[in-house]
């Protein structure tokens, strides 16, 4: 009895964090390949991009090896372009699918969970505290909801919060080897998402001039730590300066540095600073507009969560103010100097979406738990009592939630729609397999990239905006109203397109139809 005990007491801390990261993985891949049940067309984007950039070096508007591949008439993040195009060329084979699009997100989540518990460690100095961390970073809505959905700018979490872990470590340990690392990782932040490129130096600015006022640093150092973050992103500064300057075209080490996108820099301004400010701290405490990154009743971290995060929140702001006047280092003040940073990077680029602020969530993790410790600092005698009560209270909203996820969650009312579009891929096989035909229309609101994310095709053949022939058939990527009904062809068609529906039943043409839950497949013999 005596040994089960010490090995009770030896390895309970590690079988907690184990049984939770279990669990976070479970939430995470769990019908991965169908839950969200639409593809957004930023996800079908850079799904093809990688594809593209996988097998012939170009993005799919024939950009050689961008550095910042092109988006319809912006871009997306090289960090996770490139990751995925190499998961094609060696996991996926060649081929491209659901799954392999978001394991990119799906590991970076899993690493924030191992990330996450392990800042609050250091900062807390307590067990029960990280594992409440993990706990919070396994079931929250938001951080299983990000990993399930492939967007390239929520890379920027992960990445963010691997570079705080390491100078909140170099601030406890003042190793070089910390501090390096924590430049090296602030430096792959930045290509992560272009927000970064405000967000990095605004609090790397803020930050440095709080360590050297607390003597946490030399002024050697600060600047050892500057030139580690500026040279492992060389490349985003040149692209920065291709976009401010208008400089030509740049080659640097393989990659084309061109400015595309130029036209985000006229996002930067200051007229609606605060109204974004307000905004984005009330979607990110709640939800948004995209019910990809949370959904109405659950919210981001449960409503359980926002009076801790602002108590938490409070407490860190006392607490920055402290160390000032006593001029001592607090931990707290790295994190809440990151959350300012994001505040002042949001109100000068606008606000809207969650996704946006979402180097938001390590700090919000941060001020949940602060706020948790003050809670049972306050209420010392019955600590034990509110924190079972507490954990009860997101078990049940835990629950709750992931019975709603996994049972009731949909996105397939929003379709047809040119942002999102629910798979079509059996409806398009089957036709393939039985039917001949010359043309092929399918209902994809003439956004050609889902069609090109299931069935990619050289880049080089796929410009057309409209069409695309395989040398056997062409396929067309609008149906409605004014759409041509001929007996030659066949048509993949959204039950909800009344606009074509009516068309078809006022030419007069006798057709057939296969019935899909989404779609109506219409052929005539």
């Amino acid at each position: 009895m005596k040994d089960l005990k010490s090995l009770v007491k030896k390895y309970w801390y590690s079988a907690a964090i184990l049984l939770l990261f279990l669990i976070a993985v479970f939430l995470r891949v769990y019908r991965l390949e169908s839950l969200p049940d639409v593809l957004h067309i930023d996800e079908a984007g850079l799904g093809y991009n990688a594809w593209c950039l996988a097998h012939y070096g170009t993005d799919r508007y024939l950009n050689v090896r961008p550095f910042y591949p092109q988006n319809f008439y912006g871009g997306q993040s090289p960090l996770y372009t490139y990751l995925l195009a190499l998961l094609i060329r060696t996991v996926g084979q060649g081929n491209l699918s659901l799954t392999l699009l978001k394991i990119p997100a799906v590991l970076a989540s899993l690493l924030l969970f191992f990330v996450g518990t392990k800042s609050i460690r250091l900062v807390f100095d307590d067990q029960k505290w990280s594992i409440a961390a993990a706990f919070l970073l396994a079931v929250c809505p938001y951080y299983i909801m990000s990993a399930r959905f492939a967007l390239d700018c929520n890379l920027m979490l992960c990445c963010s919060a691997v570079a705080l872990l390491f100078l909140i470590r170099f601030t406890q340990t003042k190793t070089l080897r910390n501090l390096i690392l924590s430049g090296v990782f602030f430096g792959i932040t930045m290509y992560s998402y272009a927000l970064s490129y405000f967000l990095i130096p605004i609090f790397l600015i803020c930050i440095s001039l709080y360590l050297l006022y607390t003597k946490e640093i030399s002024f050697r150092r600060v600047l050892l730590w500057a030139a580690c973050v500026c040279i492992i992103a060389l490349p985003v500064i040149l692209f920065v300066c291709s976009l401010l300057f208008h400089w030509e075209t740049i080659h640097f080490l393989g990659l084309t540095i061109s400015p595309i996108a130029s036209e985000r820099m006229s996002d930067v301004g200051v007229t609606s600073f605060w109204e974004n400010i307000k905004d984005i701290i009330k979607i990110t405490l709640t939800c948004g507009s995209y019910r990809l990154d949370a959904v109405p009743k659950f919210y981001t971290l449960y409503p359980l969560s926002i009076p801790f995060i602002v108590l938490g929140f409070i407490g860190a702001v006392y607490s920055f103010l402290v160390s000032l006047y006593k001029r001592t280092f607090q931990a707290d003040s790295i994190y809440l100097l990151f959350f300012l940073s994001g505040l002042i990077t949001i109100g000068l680029s606008g606000s809207g979406y969650v996704y946006r602020a979402n180097s938001f969530f390590i700090s919000y993790l941060f001020f949940l738990i602060k706020g948790l410790f003050l809670c049972c600092r306050f209420l010392s005698s019955y600590h034990t009592g509110f924190m079972l009560l507490l954990s009860v209270g997101y078990l049940l909203w835990c629950i709750s939630f992931c019975s709603f996820y996994f049972r009731v969650y949909t996105m397939t009312d929003v379709c047809p729609n040119y942002l999102y579009s629910i798979s079509f891929r059996e409806c398009v096989d089957d036709v393939n397999l039985n039917l001949d035909y010359a043309d092929l229309y399918v209902d994809l609101v003439n956004m050609k990239e889902f069609f090109f994310f299931y069935y990619p095709a050289s880049p080089y053949d796929t410009q057309d905006e409209e069409t695309f022939t395989d040398g056997i058939h062409t396929y067309h990527f609008l149906t409605d109203y004014s759409t041509e009904i001929s007996p030659s062809s066949v048509y993949v068609v959204y039950k909800k397109n009344n606009e074509f529906l009516q068309n078809l039943s006022e030419s007069g043409l006798a057709y057939q139809t296969w019935e899909y839950p989404y779609y109506y497949v219409i052929y005539f013999e």
